[in-house]
């Protein structure tokens, strides 16, 4: 792992580690269903969170003082593909300012596509089946 901590919430916006020209911020669950995103920690500054699980508005919070103190001018955005999870590609977009934003969605089955800006039908079943417990 190259950092600690890798919470949004639990990193300092101004650690050393967040100086990096580019920075990845991804949901819990893209890191776990999409091993090259687990696999990134070992060489860039990756950091977690789940727009659903953690009070949003302290994540909000966060990522804008994280966009403010870093000097990172490339940032990559991983969530995954239900509708919920999409707040945090609004969050990093709202406050990244002139840095350059990479979203992408990260389908339940693991593939990643860039994220074109709205919630598709897949998207809308995957959060479906979620509920369901399929």
């Amino acid at each position: 792992m190259r950092q600690w901590p890798v919470k949004i919430l639990l990193v300092h916006p101004k650690a050393e580690f967040m100086q990096d020209r580019k920075l990845t911020l991804a949901a819990d669950c893209a890191v776990l269903i999409n091993r090259e995103l687990g696999d990134r920690f070992a060489k860039e500054t990756v950091i977690i969170g789940c727009p659903m699980l953690e009070d949003p508005k302290r994540t909000f919070e966060k990522i804008k003082m994280i966009m403010a103190e870093s000097s990172a001018e490339e940032i990559d955005v991983y969530t995954m593909e239900v509708p919920c999870c999409i707040a945090m590609q609004m969050m990093v977009e709202k406050s990244a300012g002139d840095k350059k934003v990479n979203r992408y969605i990260v389908r339940v089955g693991g593939e990643v596509e860039d994220y074109r800006g709205f919630i598709d039908e897949r998207m809308i079943e995957a959060e479906k089946r979620a509920h369901r417990g399929h």
